[in-house]
C-alpha cells in the first residue's frame, strides 16, 4: 500500500506526571518492559520518526534505558497544550509533512491506521465503531497557520484560555476517519485500564 508516512511525524505526549497511574506513564512497566520501548517500536515498525515530549524525570528514565529516541522536554506541570506546542515548536526547523499526535497513554496504532489518517484531505481523527480517539492527524500547515504564533514560527493569533485544547481547535474541522484498529480508543490511565488492556490482548 502506497504510504505518506515517511515524510510525517509522530509526536508523543509524555511529559505528565502520571498521577493516576502511580508513576509516569512512558515508565510503567507492561510485562517486564518499560511502555516508552513497546511505543517506539510500533511507532518505528509503521516507518515513522518520533520525537518526544516528557518531562526530566521521563527523560533521565529513558536515556538510563537506553532511549535513542528525538525528545523535547517539558514542564511535567504545564496542561497537555502547552506539551503540544512544545514539541511542535522543536520540529520548526525541518518541518514534517504533518504531525500525529499521540498521547504516550494510547497505544500506538498499527501502520494501516496513520496511512488511512495521512491521506486525508486535512486534520483527521480516527473513529473506532463510533468513537473519536488518537492520534489526530495535522498538516503542517494546519499547524502554522491554527497553532504556531509568529513568534513561534507560525502564523496563528494568540489562543485565549479556553480555547488551548486541541479537542476545541479541531471542533468542526477534523476529518472523521473509520478504522479497524480499537488500540485508537484507548486510555491507560490507571493500572485498571492497563490490566483490563493487558488482559483483553
Amino acid at each position: 500500500m502506497a504510504t505518506r508516512a515517511g515524510d510525517d511525524r509522530v509526536l508523543v505526549l509524555a511529559a505528565g506526571r502520571g498521577t493516576r497511574m502511580g508513576t509516569p506513564k512512558a515508565l510503567m512497566l507492561v510485562g517486564g518492559e518499560a511502555w516508552w520501548m513497546r511505543q517506539a517500536q510500533r511507532i518505528g515498525e509503521a516507518g515513522l520518526g518520533q520525537t518526544w515530549v516528557v518531562s526530566e524525570a521521563v527523560r533521565a528514565g529513558m536515556v538510563e534505558q537506553g532511549a535513542g529516541v528525538a525528545f523535547i522536554t517539558a514542564d511535567a506541570g504545564m496542561p497537555m497544550f502547552e506539551s503540544l506546542v512544545a514539541g511542535l515548536v522543536s520540529l520548526i526547523d525541518d518541518p514534517p509533512r504533518g504531525v500525529f499526535v499521540l498521547p504516550v497513554d494510547v497505544p500506538a496504532p498499527g501502520r494501516g491506521v496513520f496511512d488511512c489518517l495521512s491521506r486525508s484531505a486535512g486534520v483527521s481523527v480516527p473513529v473506532y465503531r463510533g468513537t473519536s480517539g488518537h492520534p489526530v492527524y495535522l498538516p503542517w500547515g494546519w499547524v502554522r497557520g491554527r497553532v504556531l504564533t509568529p513568534g513561534q514560527g507560525g502564523e496563528a493569533s494568540p489562543l485565549d484560555g479556553g480555547r488551548r485544547r486541541l479537542d476545541r481547535l479541531l471542533d468542526g474541522e477534523a476529518v472523521r476517519v473509520a478504522v479497524d484498529d480499537p488500540a485508537v480508543v484507548v486510555n491507560l490511565n490507571t493500572p485498571d485500564d492497563l490490566e483490563r488492556w493487558i488482559g483483553c490482548r
